[in-house]
């Protein structure tokens, strides 16, 4: 068998080859090496003390303490260990991971949010919900779903991309069948699905939040009622918007039943006496609130929609890892897919979804592993009641939260006074690309003020140096910063400027997904992807290097240099 070629002697052909002929090698010379060995000890030592220089560099503080996120402070908070969100690359293509709580995304339209954040994170997610507005980030993912073995259930009710290559399906999706009158929890159930029935803005007061709050709580009851006394086939949502138009003789014949059962005797026959005596003593305020719930049931008379909503092909049971039937799963997706057009007339879906998955989430077991759930275009939901208190809560039960909006006004629209705590409950703050003048302003002031040295002439013509206050970075700085670049908050972190990557440019993703529905040619090739790559893992490496303790550091710095040098010194 021949021997494998010793790897050295392919650095020294001349001297191996020397050495099997039994000759003696060349004689070096002398001077040349004593020259060489010198050079390279003297290159090496100054390389080290200027690594040692950067690495133990203390910021000035006098006006202002703040400052960037130094890479081995990142590599103490765990930022590359590869588990948890995928944020971005800090450089070359070396990714930077979130792993702690809840996340939430600033950008606008076109900075990347799907391309740089919600893609590479669904391809390598193993238990995930996705609320995806024209159905684009679903369609391209799907097909590692799928090659992964996961269970793939998509809440597509007007059949979204259905053709090949990616033949989304379309799962159907009956909130009431969530509802079980035996449960302790069964009167809270329907109530949450009352409030996401109802939209609301955020900016609901008087008059105007009196009305969603009494068609809230009939719907509420009416939902209990036709959980206990209608017929399976008649217990969807199709139903509901039957009621709510209903004649005035049927009408009234549905609240005396509502009253009139033994069972019913709780909060629906309280709330069915209540809607009788506005209708004989308030008939204006009877109205308003009628018609505010023939207004957010508006949507559900479109027949397709009521199809779609008369069974269930959706466990979410499955996003915990173990289907209602007792069936472990290797992972498990579900996404809401709607066309562009419906986002907002149609919110009530993926809001119900959404409340329904939270829900299954809060009970036990809980979850095997982290479930993340990324909520695209969260503003076009309205106001979700419950999500500043999932933010505050849910941590606990393996969920991790992911609402992404276009700018924090969003944010304050929606959530008024308390916008500030919702941000504060999030972990990861990613601002994709800032591109209204508030979020700037926000981002500015969380950045924070740092000191700087100035430099002046005086009245004698001197050079002076003192130390003067400044912005990490100004508004305008931000506004303007490079496309390819975002700007990144993890708790108990300084700031970090990272890299946007597109999902295709990572080597690790490729033949992972399909061609972006929404264009015709496929995602374009990236060259120097191996470069990247490499200079990634070098930095990594010199990091590994100058992350430990100052006296560790300058010892493994000084025997790398020492036998760099040496080496280089033999040649």
């Amino acid at each position: 068998m021949a021997s494998r070629p010793c790897p050295v002697s392919s650095l020294c052909p001349r001297l191996f080859r020397d050495r099997a002929l039994n000759r003696k090698p060349a004689p070096k010379r002398k001077g040349r090496t004593m020259a060489g060995s010198f050079l390279a000890y003297t290159a090496a030592g100054v390389l080290g003390l200027g690594l040692l220089s950067w690495r133990f560099n203390k910021d000035r503080t006098t006006f202002g303490s703040a400052s960037w996120l130094k890479p081995w402070d990142a590599m103490k908070a765990g930022l590359f260990k590869q588990r948890g969100i995928l944020v971005g690359d800090w450089t070359g293509l070396l990714p930077v991971y979130y792993q702690d709580t809840h996340a939430i995304t600033c950008g606008e339209s076109g900075s990347g949010k799907g391309a740089c954040a919600i893609v590479p994170n669904m391809l390598t997610a193993r238990f995930a919900f996705l609320n995806d507005p024209g159905g684009e980030n679903t369609a391209i993912a799907i097909k590692a779903w799928r090659k992964k073995g996961y269970e793939v259930m998509v809440i597509n009710p007007f059949g979204m991309f259905t053709e090949a290559p990616w033949a989304l399906p379309s799962h159907g999706f009956n909130p009431v069948d969530t509802l079980d009158p035996n449960e302790r929890t069964f009167a809270a159930s329907a109530k949450l699905i009352a409030e996401q029935l109802i939209s609301r803005s955020g900016n609901e007061s008087g008059n105007s939040k009196f009305f969603k709050d009494a068609a809230e709580s009939f719907l509420q009851a009416a939902l209990m009622f036709m959980a206990r006394h209608y017929p399976k086939e008649d217990r969807h949502l199709g139903t509901l918007f039957d009621l709510a138009y209903a004649g005035a003789d049927e009408w009234e014949e549905l609240l005396q039943r509502m009253q009139g059962r033994p069972d019913c005797q709780d909060i629906v026959g309280k709330i069915a006496s209540a809607m009788e005596r506005r209708e004989g003593q308030a008939s204006e305020e009877f109205s308003a609130i009628m018609s505010t719930i023939q207004q957010d049931l508006a949507w559900l008379g479109d027949p397709v929609v009521q199809e779609n909503l008369k069974h269930s092909d959706v466990d979410f049971a499955a996003l915990k890892g173990t289907t209602k039937d007792g069936k472990r799963v290797k992972g498990a997706i579900i996404a809401v897919v709607l066309p562009l057009e419906f986002n907002e007339s149609h919110a009530a879906i993926p809001r119900l979804a959404l409340g329904c998955a939270i829900q299954e989430m809060q009970r036990l077991p809980t979850a095997r592993e982290k479930v993340l759930f990324i909520i695209d275009e969260a503003a076009a939901l309205g106001k979700v009641t419950r999500f500043p208190n999932w933010l505050a809560t849910l941590r606990k039960y393996n969920v991790v939260l992911w609402p992404i909006f276009q700018n924090l006004g969003q944010v304050e629209d929606l959530y008024g006074k308390g916008w500030q705590t919702f941000l504060a409950n999030c972990g990861l703050r990613q601002f994709i690309g800032v591109g209204d003048l508030q979020t700037a302003e926000h981002v500015t002031k969380l950045l924070g003020q740092l000191t700087v040295k100035t430099q002046s002439l005086n009245h004698e013509g001197k050079l002076t140096e003192s130390e003067a206050r400044r912005a990490l970075m100004d508004i305008d700085e931000i506004l303007y910063a490079p496309s390819k670049d975002q700007l990144v908050f993890t708790s108990k972190n300084r700031p970090r400027v990272l890299k946007k990557t597109p999902y295709w440019v990572r080597p690790e993703l490729r033949g992972l997904f399909h061609r972006n529905p929404y264009r015709k040619k496929k995602s374009p090739f990236t060259f120097g992807t191996s470069v990247k790559v490499l200079k990634g893992q070098l930095f990594y490496a010199l990091i590994w290097l100058l992350t430990p303790h100052p006296v560790a550091s300058a010892l493994y710095l000084t025997c790398v240099a020492g036998l760099a040098a040496h080496y280089w010194g033999t040649f």
